[in-house]
């Protein structure tokens, strides 16, 4: 288990160094056409879709200003992306992600990282099988990936069934009678 997860850093720190970089220093991320469309209010989109229109005249729209279009354009090709976003004339905090708003989305990550280094210790110690922890750490790990929202729902249809659970074995439990 200690081998795989040696292979694993090796892996992530020579093929994909920038990525697991800037996962671990919670570099500033650039938002997604998206986000940023949603964000702003009736006078920023129209300022945004004049710096639009106005830099790249080809891709304007006069009869309806889809700015999440037009920004899904550029998002393909990550520099020009990026340029873009920079000269917007919006705020930097609508840009970029960056802060405890970056970080949130990856607490999931970071809990599924410590629970990874306990299983290994744990699984070297006890001499556990190594398939059954695979299958255990690939859970984990999609688990780790699903959005605050799935667990907040999951919470409550959880806490729901429960309630409904304890309810009705409360009035007709044979221990009861």
């Amino acid at each position: 288990m200690p081998i795989l997860i040696t292979i694993g850093l090796v892996f992530a720190f020579t093929y994909n160094k920038k990525a697991t970089m800037n996962f671990l220093t919670n570099e500033k991320q650039i938002n997604s056409p998206e986000a940023i469309v949603t964000s702003l209010d009736k006078n920023q989109s129209e300022k945004v879709y004049e710096y639009l229109a106005n830099f790249d005249k080809a891709n304007a729209t006069t009869t309806t200003p889809d700015l999440e279009q037009l920004l899904s354009k550029y998002k393909e090709d990550d520099a020009k992306y990026e340029s873009v976003i920079n000269e917007l004339p919006i705020d930097y905090s609508m840009k970029y992600e960056s802060g405890f708003s970056l970080f949130k989305h990856k607490i999931p990550m970071w809990i599924f990282l410590i629970v990874l280094v306990g299983l290994t210790v744990w699984s070297n110690r006890q001499n556990l099988s190594l398939i059954p922890m695979l299958g255990l750490i690939c859970c984990l790990y999609m688990m780790a990936e699903l959005s605050i929202w799935n667990w907040i729902y999951f919470t409550v249809w959880l806490l729901i069934g429960l309630i409904i659970y304890f309810g009705f074995s409360r009035k007709n439990s044979k221990l009861n009678r």
